[in-house]
């Protein structure tokens, strides 16, 4: 191509990496250009919330303008921040590889407490000014203020810094394309099955004019198919709500062998308690038709959980807001036990539930394993660990154990673990560890509790024994009962007295309630 390809973007930061990262790639391909930087709306207003801007495209409108009148020739776009339906003449070409769409909480280090969820404080002050953040940490905290937060990425890591907020919500993929210094500051990479990513978060999107074949051609080269074929789901998804940033949705969609898993979180304003479903599609088309009649599916109006909650509970809050009657009764009782272990016999500590903590700690003092390292099984087990110390070293993020037990095991390599647990244990965690590595320490008994429990349309396990329990009161389920487990051994036990169930992939409420909706 003998001319120069006029790349239009935006000024900040993070905009003018997305544009030098496709210039590089157009260099790779043998294709000269330039970068044209172009102010709009969205960087002129900073004191507004994404939310209260009036119309639409707020980051995309002045250059797709430009692009229109043959300004600049490509517009490189943050893909989450385009509308759904093109401006007439503009088409995207392709899109890039996908950077991790996950969220980044930093957290400044005077509101750490790794005793509550996400690991900051009780009352925080939070920052972000978009309503699908807003809505998503809400729900998963509902102590906290929100504050809106505008500026460039480098702008709100500094408001943290200066101490205006407790805590921000921010892309990784701006922290990691920046290559931002975060040392002096606490982060959380939030899993996506948990907090959703914004439809395309992590995407570039290519744009040109229509009637621009050679650009388009051009384009071609650097177009990603894969990653295409994702987001698709997940914007035409976003269509449905009308696109744009005024409105409370994530959508994320993950390969599997067969097509793509997807999550979705969705309500009318961020202030309700959203909607969440998880399925399973092998077609754009099809995803689309099982997502609308998931939308308007009506929920259960009871369901039962094998857990006591406390009112902080998501899954709690989530059914009161939908008015579905919930019974969360655990009928294991659990009482210490007196144990006698010797604390130079290992370098590792792992908890598998939040009982072993608790009993673990009602016998020995904190101090007495302060320069120990410490596992769970996942985040709840980790936030009552956070009531006994500093630091915690490996927390597990799926609901299968052995997934958890093999990358546990990459972690601790050849060292010395002690596993406090109850009588009952099935040892996954340890199933992959040698035989001299494990120390098992009986801290806790647990003991069913009978009894029998009124119909409900939807009941939630919490574990095998809990299983074991119910079905020594009550003995069997309505026919048209939807039955959750929490992670594979749950599943199994119900499967061995000839129940099917949904599957928990994260030990989180919030995934529960995605599978009470779907």
């Amino acid at each position: 191509m003998s001319k120069n390809i006029r790349i239009g973007s935006r000024g900040s930061d993070l905009a003018l990496w997305q544009a030098h990262f496709f210039q590089d790639s157009l260099k790779a391909i043998g294709v000269d250009s330039e970068i044209i930087i172009i102010t709009t709306k969205g960087d002129r207003i900073q004191h507004l919330s994404f939310d209260k801007i009036e119309g639409k495209g707020f980051f995309t409108k002045e250059i797709e303008e430009a692009l229109l009148n043959d300004e600049i020739d490509i517009a490189i776009h943050s893909h989450k921040d385009l509308e759904t339906q093109a401006p007439p003449g503009l088409k995207i070409a392709g899109v890039s590889c996908r950077e991790n769409p996950s969220e980044l909480l930093l957290i400044h280090p005077d509101a750490i407490d790794l005793s509550q969820p996400l690991n900051f404080k009780k009352g925080a002050i939070v920052g972000t000014s978009s309503a699908r953040r807003k809505a998503q940490i809400s729900e998963l905290r509902s102590d906290i203020t929100i504050k809106d937060i505008r500026g460039n990425v480098p702008t709100r890591v500094n408001k943290l810094r200066e101490g205006q907020f407790d805590a921000i919500l921010i892309a990784f993929a701006g922290v990691h394309r920046l290559e931002l210094d975060l040392s002096d500051i606490h982060s959380e990479m939030l899993d996506p099955r948990l907090f959703i990513p914004a439809p395309a978060q992590g995407v570039l999107a290519y744009q040109c004019r229509e009637n621009d074949n050679e650009t388009s051609d051009i384009i071609s080269n650097l177009h990603d198919q894969g990653v295409s074929n994702a987001i698709q789901i997940e914007r035409g998804i976003l269509s449905g709500f009308g696109g744009g940033c005024h409105i409370p949705i994530g959508v994320h969609a993950t390969p599997t062998n067969e097509g793509f898993r997807i999550r979705a979180t969705f309500s009318n304003a961020w202030e309700s308690f959203s909607k969440r479903v998880r399925f399973e599609t092998t077609s754009l088309e099809g995803g689309l038709k099982i997502f609308e009649s998931l939308k308007t599916k009506d929920l259960p109006s009871t369901v039962f959980i094998s857990r006591d909650l406390s009112e902080e509970s998501y899954l709690k809050r989530a059914c009161a807001e939908h008015k579905i009657a919930l019974i969360d009764k655990s009928l294991i009782a659990i009482s210490p036990l007196t144990f006698q272990i010797n604390h130079d016999e290992c370098e590792w500590v792992f908890f598998s539930s939040s009982n072993s903590v608790e009993s673990f700690f009602s016998q020995e003092k904190p101090e007495n394993w302060a320069s120990k390292k410490f596992g769970t099984a996942g985040d709840a087990t980790a936030n009552t660990l956070g009531k006994y110390v500093t630091k915690i070293d490996f927390i597990g993020s799926e609901s299968d154990m052995s997934i958890v037990s093999h990358k546990f095991k990459e972690l601790v390599g050849s060292k010395k673990v002690l596993f406090p647990i109850s009588a009952r244990s099935l040892k996954s965690i340890q199933a992959s560890l040698a035989s001299n590595q494990v120390l098992n320490v009986e801290c806790y008994s647990s003991k069913p509790i009978h009894i029998q429990l009124t119909e409900s349309q939807a009941y939630i396990f919490t574990s095998p024994s809990n299983v074991e329990a119910y079905l020594e009161g009550n003995t069997s389920f309505p026919e048209s009962a939807k039955l959750i487990s929490i992670g594979n051994s749950t599943a199994k036990k119900l499967k061995e007295h000839g129940f099917s169930s949904l599957i928990a992939e994260i030990p989180h409420e919030s995934e529960l309630w995605a599978l009470l909706a779907s």
